[in-house]
């Protein structure tokens, strides 16, 4: 064994040890054994006869807390140095073979800790406020799952039932855990180790779900990059996540993805692999395909815990400059093993999500199959027609999309037109959602229901509606908090408003980060002094206990001291029978500091004056003081990849 390894080298932080460090020293075998009189005594031939029946062993321990035995071992034996009475050092002594008392002497290959500065920094970033952390491991929010061993059970227990039904044919459990462990051992060749970050930039596609699998399978940590990006996007996303290398799509008339990677990796001194996995891998990237065919069935010896990082993504940045954060298998899959019930979800459904697996919302879904055993059908790229068209021919009974997704085809008249009688339940998030547009679905599905939920990719799924409530409930509002979370909503000043009062939501719960990655300045304002963390939403709570969205904070307009919310405006503007899209955003004024500026997509082939969009929000009651006051007009909108328009690119436009 290797003495004279730092902690640093480890990965186990001083913050760590406060998280699981009482929970761990209170509940262990050697604490059982030493506490009460015989310990302040020093009755050691009655501790000896404590000893059966007392305590969970370091090997429990590991499993509740998800954590490696080693892990506990050595997090328990520093407590056990720190909280004994210093003259029981004696018998530590003797204990340890007459020799002098170490941590690192009860610690066998210890060296197997060891991690690079990147993935311990990494790690860093995932010390959680002890106080919180105690809760949710005492609680049992945070257990030992990880994602790879939800994937070992479905192919254990049903091997043949389908994982995914891809654009070219059916992925099952037996098969995906197949290649996605074949995958995992050629990461390994690869020399890529626990902690290490690999980006991802692909479509909803088998291959995504491969990758995501054997990145998981051996501790590494998946990044995603969202479709629309490019060399000069993703360039400071990847330079910051420090990533080991990427994986792509082919190479396409519109965007040469491999050469953009190897252009990046000129660049990026982390950066040692492109991966294409569609189409031909040019020279000096490797093939995806080659790699699976290449891999080994060998056990991985060293597999995750649910502590360890899992993924890292950044926020989509509407209306700032993105962040990185991390989730590890704690976080990431708390939420959606406790909200399960919720959606009353078995093997027996088939999932279809909107969204794109490059951003939380994805993710989040494609965590909701997993863990029930379900089939998902993929959508590799959003248009109406192929959404509909995907429903009628997948047959799925679990609906995930977008307001902006239903939107589009109600606007493009293929709500009525389609069958979406298989779906019985549909939920709508990733930015506030008009009632009449969840009413528009529901109205489309004659045997299911239409829920609504509220996340971020900083907690994942914290409010959601019942299926069991009324319509008007579902469609008009976000219901209540899921299961381990609590809101708030709070002034300017930080005091709670009153129930319909307006005010910015604050959340917790046990899915919420830490923090984020590399960034102090964005902790100290998103986190308060007593662990709630601030959304940037604004919200209320109405009489019943429903909470409602009504905007976010940063949109907020202050025309020379009146503070405007643009949501309800841009609702009505959205109705205008020339206006596709419409986004209000603030410009500077000399006098007023600031005032309201529409912008418009039109409808094809239609335009639209700003006297016109005045008159329509009169017709709409609209009061005068929130109307825009300058118009531009734009071709295409700028979207974030659930289709929330990036305010903040606006004034670029």
């Amino acid at each position: 064994m290797t003495r004279g390894l730092k902690r640093s080298q480890t990965g186990i932080s001083e913050e760590m040890i406060q998280t699981y460090g009482e929970a761990i020293f209170e509940m262990s075998h050697n604490y059982q054994l030493r506490r009460g009189d015989p310990v302040r005594e020093l009755n050691w031939e009655e501790i000896e006869k404590q000893r059966p029946g007392t305590g969970m062993s370091d090997i429990e321990l590991a499993r509740k807390f998800g954590l490696t035995h080693d892990q506990v071992t050595y997090i328990r034996t520093i407590m056990e140095r720190r909280r004994f009475r210093r003259h029981n050092y004696h018998r530590l002594y003797d204990l340890g073979g007459g020799r002098r008392f170490r941590s690192e002497r009860f610690i066998p290959h210890f060296e197997r800790f060891e991690f690079r500065p990147e993935a311990i920094e990494l790690r860093k970033s995932l010390d959680f406020d002890p106080r919180i952390a105690s809760t949710h491991l005492r609680s049992g929010n945070w257990n030992g799952d990880t994602v790879s061993a939800w994937l070992d059970r479905w192919a254990k227990e049903t091997p043949e039932a389908i994982a995914a039904y891809g654009p070219e044919g059916s992925v099952t459990y037996a098969s995906q855990r197949e290649e996605a462990l074949k995958l995992a051992n050629s990461f390994l060749e690869l020399g890529i180790r626990k902690g290490d970050v690999i980006a991802i930039q692909l479509p909803n596609l088998p291959e995504f779900m491969t990758v995501y699998f054997a990145a998981t399978m051996i501790g590494a940590v998946l990044s995603t990059m969202h479709m629309p990006y490019r060399g000069g996007e993703m360039e400071p996303l990847l330079r910051h996540a420090k990533a080991r290398a990427i994986v792509c799509g082919g190479a396409a008339e519109s965007y040469d993805a491999p050469s953009t990677m190897l252009d990046l990796k000129k660049k990026i001194e982390t950066l040692e692999h492109v991966i294409v996995a569609t189409g031909g891998a040019p020279d000096e990237t490797l093939a995806l395909r080659s790699l699976i065919d290449d891999g080994t069935m060998a056990p991985i010896e060293e597999p995750p815990v649910a502590s360890d990082p899992a993924i890292l993504c950044f926020t989509s940045g509407t209306s700032s400059a993105p962040k990185a954060l991390a989730h590890n298998h704690q976080t990431l899959l708390a939420n959606n093993r406790i909200a399960a019930p919720i959606y009353n979800m078995t093997s027996d459904d088939i999932v279809l999500g909107g969204p794109p697996f490059t951003h939380a919302f994805g993710i989040c879904v494609l965590n909701f199959t997993l863990m029930v055993g379900a089939s998902a059908v993929l959508m590799p790229a959003f248009t109406p027609p192929g959404l509909m068209e995907l429903i009628e021919k997948g047959r799925p009974t679990v609906l995930f999309v977008a307001p902006a997704h239903v939107a589009a085809c109600a606007k493009a008249g293929l709500l009525e037109k389609s069958d979406l009688s298989s779906v019985r339940i549909a939920t709508i998030s990733g930015s506030a959602c008009p009632p009449e547009v969840a009413y528009a679905l529901e109205n489309a599905m004659p045997n299911g229901s239409v829920g609504q939920m509220w996340g971020m990719s900083e907690c994942f799924m914290g409010l959601h509606t019942p299926f069991d409530a009324p319509a008007r409930i579902r469609c008009e509002s976000l219901g209540f908090t899921t299961p381990t979370f609590e809101a708030r909503m709070v002034g300017d000043d930080g005091s709670l408003v009153l129930d319909g009062e307006e005010g910015e939501l604050e959340i917790r719960g046990c899915s919420v980060i830490a923090g984020y990655f590399n960034n102090d300045e964005a902790n100290r304002v998103a986190f308060t002094g007593d662990g709630w963390f601030r959304t940037g939403d604004l919200a209320k709570r109405d009489a019943d206990g429903n909470i409602h969205i009504t905007g976010r904070e940063k949109d907020i307009i202050n025309r020379g001291g009146i503070k405007i919310n643009p949501t309800d405006v841009e609702a009505v503007l959205d109705t205008h029978p020339a206006v596709l899209m419409s986004a209000i955003a603030p410009v500077p004024d000399e006098l007023l500091g600031e005032r309201a500026c529409v912008y418009v997509q039109p409808q094809p082939e239609k335009s639209v004056t700003l006297e016109e969009l005045c008159s329509w929000l009169d017709e709409n009651n609209v009061a005068k003081m929130k109307w825009p006051e300058q118009l531009e007009m734009v071709t295409e909108m700028p979207m974030t990849p659930t289709r929330k328009i990036i305010k903040s690119a606006l004034s670029a436009v």
